[in-house]
């Protein structure tokens, strides 16, 4: 494209149609134009960055959320506290004296581990426990007394549940503003794509949205970023 447009201008300057004054506009006009661009892209990666950030944010505190539906805040807190020993004895491999503190500690972070995940199955028992038995009493029940007793196992199971729904819940959320994070920033990449490119071809530069894919937490996107087809 360059070789075409020097020889165009040649054979305007031939038939007299050109001038030295009107090759330094157009040259004007294209570095204006590419500086333009070129400019733009940055801005644009930097969104692109300001976003992916917001959504792994979004991300590491749905994981965390849903270690805490799952394992409770007890156990969460442990096993964090037991990645941060896990993490000192690896940097200590010199110190024998700290190596054995942080061997001693984590022998006590497992065993409170071990304790508190043994309450947690003991409840879940206790419950399952409690349906069998309802659900035994309501063979034999009728009117209301049956009543009754189904609206208890209907608590109990719910507690069973409870877990389950609350992981749905805080999915739908992720979900929800992970969506929005990835919406906001393709449109907005796009529009500052399309307002550059109408800008370039006034100066004469043709361009167009190059389209790459980005990882925003556990979704890919095509975000659109500006490529120079010729001038």
């Amino acid at each position: 494209m360059k070789k075409l447009f020097l020889i165009l201008f040649s054979v305007g300057l031939f038939l007299g149609a050109g001038s030295p004054a009107a090759f330094a506009s157009v040259n004007k006009d294209v570095q204006s134009a590419l500086e333009l661009i070129e400019k733009k892209n940055k801005e644009i990666d930097e969104e692109i960055g300001k976003a992916v950030k917001k959504a792994d944010e979004l991300q590491a505190k749905y994981l965390l959320d849903i270690r805490k539906i799952e394992e409770e805040d007890s156990v969460v807190k442990l096993k964090d506290e037991r990645e941060k020993v896990l993490s000192d004895l690896a940097e200590s491999q010199k110190d024998i004296e700290k190596q054995e503190k942080l061997a001693k500690k984590l022998l006590e972070i497992n065993e409170k581990i071990e304790i508190e995940q043994k309450k947690i199955n003991q409840k879940i028992a206790e419950i399952h426990q409690d349906i069998e038995e309802a659900t035994g009493q309501l063979e034999i029940a009728d009117g209301k007394e049956a009543s009754k007793i189904q609206g208890k196992i209907d608590k109990l199971e719910e507690k069973l549940d409870k877990k389950s729904l609350k992981a749905e819940e805080k999915t739908e959320k992720y979900t929800k503003e992970l969506n929005q994070v990835i919406t906001d920033i393709f449109n907005k990449t796009l529009k500052m794509s399309e307002e550059t490119i109408k800008k370039a071809a006034e100066k004469g530069v043709q361009a167009e949205c190059s389209w790459k894919l980005v990882r925003f937490a556990d979704q890919w996107v095509w975000i659109d970023p500006i490529r120079v087809v010729g001038w």
